[in-house]
Formats: structure tokens, sequence, C-alpha cells
């Protein structure tokens, strides 16, 4: 009987050892990776342009007397954002087949657990509707200097709560190919396409004779650089910018100097629509300048 034990033991520890070695071995910098299993049983009840419709212009909370003929309130989407590239900043953006939101997270290196693709369930009881220039987005509240406002969801505990993947497949989305009559309120926080267009400038126009480059943002100074985007046959006026962040990867960047297609989420900033791309994949400038 001990023998069999010491020979039960041991095997244990042997069978430890081995996993703990090829554990060693994987390769963790791998970020593709599908989910494995569905992280939740919940079905929605309510689409992102309900949901949106309950915001009565300020911080309003979201409770089993939001809709008089649901206790609770769920919402299914699919990722239309990324973070990887810097572009996106504690934020993942959600789609279904009546629009979009921003769903706001206190975290970082969001694309590890929210890939393009991946559906979304939000179960949005005591959690916020705000907005940050015109733009409706969900979250949790809090205060600072006396003033509270919408932020993100704090800590892995309450994200937990609220926010669950669904499904081992990601889902493509084909963006909405836009023109200037389909930049509405709509169509915010969802993915679109502008075709047949090009930066308005891509060289400083500081003295006579300068062509120096214009870059997507200031990485140096951290700031977020708005470049307006013109059509060949639409005319978009000053409606319609390329917004990216001084924090991206990219924004050191030069833009293009030719036309073509460009493909991102549409968001907005008091009158401006915004359009913010996932990394320079989203540009396909091909074609010569108008």
């Amino acid at each position: 009987m001990m023998k069999k034990l010491i020979y039960i033991i041991g095997s244990a520890a042997l069978t430890t050892l081995l996993l703990l070695n090829f554990s060693g071995c994987i390769d963790e910098s791998i970020d593709d990776i599908q989910p494995s299993t569905d992280s939740t049983s919940l079905t929605a009840n309510t689409t992102i342009a309900e949901l949106k419709s309950a915001y009565i212009g300020k911080l309003t909370r979201l409770t089993d007397t939001t809709f008089y003929d649901r206790d609770s309130i769920i919402i299914e989407g699919v990722v239309v954002s990324d973070d990887k590239e810097g572009n996106f900043y504690k934020t993942i953006v959600i789609q279904d087949e009546t629009g979009g939101i921003e769903v706001k997270l206190e975290k970082t290196t969001l694309y590890n657990d929210y890939k393009r693709g991946q559906r979304v369930i939000i179960y949005c009881n005591n959690l916020y509707l705000g907005d940050y220039g015109g733009l409706i987005q969900i979250g949790s509240p809090y205060t600072e200097n006396g003033y509270t406002q919408l932020g993100g969801m704090q800590s892995d505990v309450i994200i937990n709560k609220h926010v669950f993947r669904k499904g081992k497949t990601m889902v493509p989305i084909t963006p909405t190919t836009i023109n200037p009559t389909l930049l509405t309120p709509s169509n915010l926080s969802t993915l679109v396409k502008a075709d047949d267009v090009e930066f308005s400038s891509y060289y400083y126009v500081a003295s006579p004779g300068d062509t120096t480059r214009l870059t997507y943002a200031d990485k140096a100074g951290g700031e977020s650089v708005d470049h307006y985007l013109k059509g060949r046959l639409l005319n978009y006026g000053t409606t319609l910018v390329v917004r990216t962040s001084g924090y991206s990867s990219f924004a050191n960047d030069t833009i293009p100097s030719m036309s073509g297609s460009i493909t991102g989420v549409l968001s907005y900033y008091n009158g401006t629509y915004q359009l913010i791309i996932r990394d320079l994949k989203d540009i396909n400038f091909t074609n010569t300048r108008f």
C-alpha cells in the first residue's frame, strides 16, 4: 500500500512538473486567440437605440423602472473599436442593427478581451447614460472637484457584473457607406466608410513654399488633431474630420497625399462629426488627388 501511495504521489509530481515546463513555452504575446467559452447566458431585451432614447440630457441612472415593460435592461452588440494602436482609450464601441454606443471601462488593453467582431452583452441596470460633447455613452459616475460626470466602470469586479463576452466566433461588421446626409445621430458609434475622399490639406501652410507634411497628431505634445475630409463629388464642408489621438502609435506618421476610402467609428463633438480610425489599415488612399 505504501509503495502504491509513493508511486501515485511521484506520478502527480512529475505531471505537475511537466505541465509547468510546458506552460513556460507558451507564447503569451499572441493576441488573437478566440474566447474559448461564453461568459453569460443572458440575452438582449433592449436595442441600443431604445437604450439611448432613455437619456434625458443629463446623467441618467438605468433602473428596473427605466422602461415600464421590463425589470432588467440588457443590450447586445458587436465590438467595432480597437484600442491596440492607442486611438481609443478606456472604451469599447459596440453596435447592433439599430445603432451603436460607447461603453466606458476604466482599464486599458481592452483588445485582449474585446476584439473587433466580439459579441458583447451589457447588463445595464445601475449603470448610467451620459454624454460627452453630444455623444451618448454608458458607464459609471464619478465626482471630481464637486462635479459628477460619467466615467468608466471601475475595477474588474464591476465590469464583470455588467459586461460579458458572448460567442466563440468573431462577427464581421460591414461598414455603412456614408455621405453628408448620413452624418446623423442615428449613425453615431457605428462603423462607417467614406469613399472617394481626401484630406483637405496634407502639408503645413506656414509660409510660401513650405511643404512640411502634416502628421496624424502631435505625439510630442500628446495632443489630438483633427484633419478635414473632402469628397470628390460630395461636399462634407467642415462637418467631418478624422480625429487622431496624440497617444496613438501612428500619431507621428504623415497623412497620405492621395485619395481613396477611409473606414472608422463615427463619433461626434459639439457640432462636428469625427471619424476615429482603429489603425492605418483603415485608410486606403491609392488614387491621385482630385
